[in-house]
């Protein structure tokens, strides 16, 4: 295929392409955002004292990560409505599948940071009479997630490529939409070549943007740890 006929394939399909990128980038910001809420919850859930909490929370966490994304995207959309007798949209079911993958892995990275912080932090905090939940919330936590973003943001480069297996519920992210432009012109290779090309692109400014957090993160905890008291 000449270059001319390759752009002109490309322009011609520029919105279709555009779209299809949006619907994969909100794809991985709101799955994203999910888990994180439900990876702290199921971990502090893992670390309670109380039984009922603790072991549904470490079966949560190890059925989101040790089940195939695709497993969990066919059995959310298929088997939850019979399940639950609500009917969830192809967009919806993304959403919780990528999430309950996601926040399994979350919930890891949040125990460690959480194991992490100095236990003598702990023992005067408990000394003064602060509660659980309140040493949690006030001591633990915020230190916590300082440690865990670089997790947090390699955890969302996993999220975005994950994306990409949605369009087998029909999806109209990226890869979906590859499929509806190479069912229409019959040139496979260099449509998909192109979508490889454009999620390596999208994953290495991702990932770029980690390496740069990463860097920054011990100068912006130095600052905190100066300036924190003025």
């Amino acid at each position: 295929m000449s270059f001319g006929r390759f752009y002109r394939l490309i322009a011609d399909n520029a919105d279709v392409i555009g779209f299809g990128i949006w619907v994969t980038i909100q794809l991985a910001i709101v799955s994203m955002m999910i888990a994180v809420i439900l990876g702290l919850i199921a971990c502090l859930g893992s670390l309670s004292r109380a039984r009922i909490l603790r072991f549904p929370s470490m079966l949560f966490v190890e059925f989101g990560r040790n089940t195939p994304i695709l497993v969990q995207l066919i059995w959310v959309h298929f088997a939850w409505p019979e399940i639950l007798g609500i009917k969830f949209s192809a967009w919806t079911s993304a959403v919780i599948a990528l999430s309950l993958q996601s926040s399994g892995y979350l919930a890891e990275e949040f125990r460690a940071g959480i194991e992490s912080i100095d236990k003598g932090q702990i023992e005067a905090s408990q000394a003064l009479g602060m509660t659980y939940q309140r040493l949690m919330r006030r001591i633990v936590v915020p230190q916590a997630l300082m440690r865990m973003i670089p997790g947090i943001l390699n955890q969302f480069v996993t999220c975005f490529k994950s994306t990409s297996i949605v369009s087998v519920i029909a999806v109209p992210d990226l890869m979906y939409q590859a499929g509806l432009i190479v069912s229409m012109t019959f040139l496979p290779m260099p449509v998909y070549s192109f979508v490889a090309f454009l999620y390596f692109v999208m994953v290495m400014v991702i990932a770029l943007g980690v390496r740069f957090a990463t860097r920054r993160l011990p100068q912006f905890g130095y600052f905190n740890q100066r300036h924190g008291g003025e």
